[in-house]
């Protein structure tokens, strides 16, 4: 019974402690005044404490507290940007400018282009005169861009033309064969001893022996390995020779100097042709598509004496292609179809113009709605009074 009484009591007094502490706590808070809340100038007088890493600063007092430091360095000057010299355009200006660099020329219609083709060019639109100049140039560029390529593959060609046989005899091709002599060059440039005896070996059974004979082709090749040297020049020749050559400088000289003289008359005509053929080619509208033929006539006019010049021979080209005679026709019959227009709207203006008394009774009158046969007879016969 003493155990149960001892622990009650503990019970109680800890029980008391607790709600007296409640008590006061309740009566701090109910005592504690009421504080206004601050101002944000308030706020921005008093010291900032440093935040601790339980506290959370709110946006809007980050942006509070910029503002007051902003207004505090009210004395520095705003920013302002400033354009960095060698800078790319604006947009506006770069596309202006992309859109200008990307126009071409379209007032002529491409050169490859046939005559009877070309005459369709004025009747396009603008945008695909565009497009077409413009593939035109890229073209143009991707032959540029090759031209070395071509060159040395024509070069090639040039070269193993005259051994085409040689290489299809052998079953091969030019790849092929250029393929094996280099192999055997860089053999005989780098192998060692027995390397270049056996190749040097396999090509005097290949190409000497089998062609000349055994003995013939090895005394030939003894010889020309032992070093054997032609027998010297006797002085008495070599004493001649010499004479000789003293004798010829003066005529040497003097071909030699016909010889610059002609290069250089050679070079000022051809200068001459040159700029004739420039001058020529900014009026001929049909040169690029004659210019073979008019090579053609020219020679064979020189053939048999005669002299061709230029616009004759540019005249006779053109008239003879079918397509350029075609367009040329077309031009004249419309040439001619406008004086005659002209000629017969001047007769009209004259017809009306003329004063005198009313025309006989035979003779047929127009009030201006008749036909243009009429209107020419008409104005004809009133002339002829």
């Amino acid at each position: 019974m003493e155990e149960n009484t001892t622990t009650a009591s503990e019970t109680d007094d800890l029980r008391s402690s607790l709600e007296g502490a409640f008590e006061e706590k309740v009566t701090e808070e109910v005592d504690t005044p009421e504080i206004e809340p601050k101002t944000e100038e308030a706020k921005a007088e008093e010291p900032v404490d440093e935040p601790t890493e339980s506290e959370n600063t709110s946006l809007k007092d980050e942006i509070n507290k910029n503002s007051s430091k902003s207004d505090e360095e009210g004395d520095k000057k705003p920013f302002t940007e400033v354009k960095k010299p060698n800078q790319p355009p604006e947009d506006k200006d770069f596309k202006a400018q992309e859109d200008k660099e990307s126009a071409y020329n379209v007032e002529k219609a491409p050169a490859g282009w046939k005559p009877t083709v070309r005459e369709h060019w004025e009747g396009l639109p603008d945008e695909v005169k565009q497009e077409v100049m413009k593939r035109e140039r890229e073209i143009d560029d991707r032959l540029r861009e090759t031209t070395q390529a071509r060159q040395f593959a024509q070069a090639v060609q040039q070269t193993l033309s005259p051994y085409q046989h040689f290489i299809k005899a052998e079953g091969s091709n030019p790849v092929q064969a250029i393929d094996n002599l280099m192999g055997t060059a860089a053999a005989l440039r780098t192998g060692n001893a027995d390397q270049v005896a056996d190749l040097v070996t396999q090509i005097t059974n290949q190409f000497g022996i089998n062609r000349f004979g055994k003995d013939m082709f090895i005394q030939k090749l003894d010889q020309k390995l032992s070093g054997s040297q032609p027998p010297p020049e006797s002085p008495e020749i070599a004493a001649l020779k010499q004479q000789y050559e003293q004798e010829l400088a003066p005529l040497k000289q003097m071909q030699q100097q016909m010889q610059q003289q002609q290069t250089y008359f050679q070079q000022q005509e051809q200068q001459a042709t040159q700029a004739e053929l420039q001058k020529f080619a900014a009026q001929a509208e049909f040169l690029n598509d004659v210019r073979t033929d008019m090579a053609d006539l020219i020679d064979l006019a020189a053939q048999k004496g005669q002299e061709l010049s230029l616009q004759e021979a540019y005249d006779r080209a053109c008239w003879a292609h079918p397509e350029i005679r075609n367009v040329l026709t077309r031009r004249q019959q419309s040439e001619q179809a406008q004086q005659v227009n002209e000629t017969a709207q001047r007769a009209k203006r004259a017809a009306v113009s003329v004063n005198g008394s009313a025309p006989p009774a035979h003779t047929q009158t127009s009030g201006g709605s008749g036909s243009l046969r009429d209107d020419l007879e008409f104005a004809l016969s009133r002339m002829s009074k």
